[in-house]
C-alpha cells in the first residue's frame, strides 16, 4: 500500500497523504459517496489549495479514462484480428478436410469434424420479396436541434420539453 501511494505521488501533481486516500476512496468500487465527500471537507487547506490539489486529481483520473479507453480500443482491434485468424485457419482445415472426403479426425488434444450448419437464408434483393415477409420497424425520437433552434429564432418554447442549463466545472 505504501509502495503505492509514493509511486503514485509522483504523478499526481505532488498531492499530499490526504488527496491519495481520496484517490483510493474514488478506485473503491464499494466506497460511498458520503464518505468521499466527508474526506474532501476533512482535508484542511484554504479552498484555493483544495481546489488546486482536487484538479490534479480530476487531470490524474481523466488521464487515466483516457488511457482505459485507448487501452480498450487497442485491444478490441486485436481480438478482432485474432478472432480473422483463428477463423481463416478454421477455414483452411475445414477445405481441406472436405476436400480430402474426412468428415473426422482424432488427435491427442483435438476431435476435428466437419459438420453441416442449420439452414440460413440469405437475402439477394430485397425489392422482389413479398410484402408479407417485410417487417417494418420504426422508430421516433425529438429532434432536439431543432427544438433548440426554434426556441432560439422565435423565442417560443415547444409543449412538452423544457431547456435547461447546468454548470460544470471547467479545468485547463
Amino acid at each position: 500500500m505504501t509502495a503505492q501511494l509514493a509511486e503514485r505521488s509522483n504523478t499526481l501533481y505532488q498531492l499530499s497523504e490526504d488527496y491519495l486516500r481520496i484517490l483510493d476512496l474514488l478506485e473503491d468500487p464499494d466506497a460511498d459517496a458520503d464518505a468521499l465527500e466527508h474526506e474532501l471537507d476533512g482535508i484542511a487547506g484554504a479552498i484555493t489549495a483544495k481546489a488546486e490539489s482536487i484538479a490534479g486529481l480530476v487531470k490524474q483520473l481523466e488521464g487515466m479514462a483516457a488511457t482505459r479507453k485507448s487501452e480498450a480500443d487497442r485491444m478490441r482491434d486485436l481480438a478482432a484480428s485474432d478472432q480473422r485468424n483463428a477463423d481463416r485457419l478454421r477455414d483452411y482445415v475445414r477445405k481441406h478436410m472436405v476436400a480430402l472426403g474426412s468428415e473426422r479426425i482424432d488427435t491427442a488434444r483435438f476431435r476435428i469434424s466437419v459438420r453441416t450448419n442449420p439452414p440460413a437464408v440469405h437475402v439477394l434483393e430485397e425489392q422482389l420479396v413479398p410484402d408479407e415477409f417485410i417487417r417494418t420497424v420504426t422508430t421516433t425520437s425529438v429532434d432536439k436541434k431543432a427544438v433548440m433552434e426554434h426556441l432560439k429564432s422565435t423565442g417560443e418554447l415547444i409543449p412538452g420539453v423544457e431547456v435547461t442549463r447546468s454548470q460544470r466545472l471547467e479545468i485547463r
